[in-house]
């Protein structure tokens, strides 16, 4: 009988396993979110629980087993167990909830009909070399939270038989944190105006994330199957910045980060890019990705044939599987049963493909839409 790890392993080996790998929640891009998950549970007719918060900004729980089970799910992350969940300080601001990250970013997420926290205040308002210099850079995971998730990843190896994928604590990719920590069209400015400020800030960025996925993997490297990153530099239409800005800024330096994961750990490196990156996969190719998520088909040029004509010996497709902007929250459950199976259709065949939604499930999607698309994933493409 063919193991869960056994299954997702012969995916990335762009082998066809005995049924298509299912994820949800092996990531912190393809769970559900907290408004979804409880009145999914509900449906499902499994118990209520004390929800725990696993990921603050984007409001994902700690999924539990029975879940998981229900949906055959062959992934399971490896992380700070929920006893040991990170617990934000919340500041009440009269209509909102408010709280300030590791980088001294604020967050805010409205108290009625709030859904997730956006980026409303940055630790460095005047980009400049010197700025980047005084900056206090975060504190990296304790011993006792790495012991904790060594404790984790040392259990799932030995007790059970699911593919395990880790992710360092690091913040978002380094264009992405550059945007977080002095705003975007800031940071977009600079990277025009003054292009030693903005190699400054993307050098420390880089820096700091190396250090941070090197301690994390001394710690769990050896127990993972797949290691997660992102970084978005793209809209649903097109690059969100050029690709000349892209290859001479982002790129090398996510490449030095790629070699310094890889140094650590042979877990297959999975990154994560929103939107039209059809264009973008190469340069990922290039520099070492073997898996991308999240594979946005509804996004222009991210057509699920022509992705796996042009791509699919190269790279491993993780998502994809439903598109969760239109079909997942407004189809009918025949028409999400019959998106799944097109998605399978097109990517499952040579194996490079685990069924995914297109990033994290939203709030509002019904209940009956998540179980159709995961029983069909399930049954495949039949």
């Amino acid at each position: 009988m063919v193991t869960p790890r056994e299954r997702v392993a012969a995916a990335l080996a762009h082998k066809e396993p005995d049924r298509i790998p299912i994820d949800l929640g092996g990531t912190l891009v393809s769970s559900i979110v907290t408004a979804a998950y409880v009145p999914l549970r509900e449906h499902l007719g499994l118990p209520a629980e004390d929800i725990v918060i696993f990921e603050q900004t984007q409001q994902l729980p700690y999924l539990s087993e029975d879940l998981l089970e229900r949906f055959a799910v062959d992934t399971r992350v490896v992380a700070l167990p929920r006893e040991r969940a990170l617990r934000p300080e919340l500041v009440d601001e009269g209509a909102y909830w408010a709280w300030t990250d590791a980088w001294g970013a604020k967050l805010r997420m409205p108290k009625t009909g709030g859904l997730y926290f956006d980026w409303v205040g940055h630790p460095i308002a005047d980009l400049t070399v010197e700025a980047v210099d005084a900056f206090r850079w975060p504190e990296f995971e304790t011993a006792a939270d790495l012991a904790a998730i060594r404790d984790q990843a040392i259990a799932l190896r030995r007790d059970t038989d699911y593919a395990l994928v880790g992710t360092a604590n690091l913040g978002g990719g380094i264009f992405e944190q550059a945007c977080r920590m002095t705003g975007m069209e800031s940071f977009m400015m600079t990277m025009l105006t003054d292009r030693r400020a903005a190699e400054r800030l993307l050098d420390g960025i880089t820096d700091h994330y190396i250090e941070g996925a090197e301690r994390h993997l001394e710690a769990v490297g050896e127990f993972l199957d797949v290691y997660q990153y992102g970084d978005d530099v793209a809209t649903q239409e097109t690059w969100m910045i050029s690709p000349d800005a892209y290859a001479g800024l982002i790129k090398p330096r996510q490449r030095r980060l790629f070699e310094a994961i890889r140094s650590k750990t042979e877990a297959k490196l999975f990154y994560h890019g929103c939107g039209a990156v059809f264009d973008l996969i190469p340069h990922l190719i290039e520099i070492g990705v073997d898996v991308l998520n999240p594979v946005q088909v509804s996004a222009r040029g991210m057509d699920s044939k022509r992705l796996k004509a042009t791509y699919g010996k190269d790279i491993v497709f993780w998502g994809g599987g439903v598109d969760t902007q239109h079909v997942l929250p407004f189809g009918s459950p025949d028409e999400v049963r019959a998106e799944v199976t097109q998605r399978i259709s097109d990517f499952s065949p040579d194996g490079g493909f685990v069924f995914a939604s297109v990033h994290n499930i939203q709030a509002f999607v019904p209940p009956e839409n998540i179980v159709t698309a995961f029983d069909t994933a399930h049954r495949g493409a039949l």
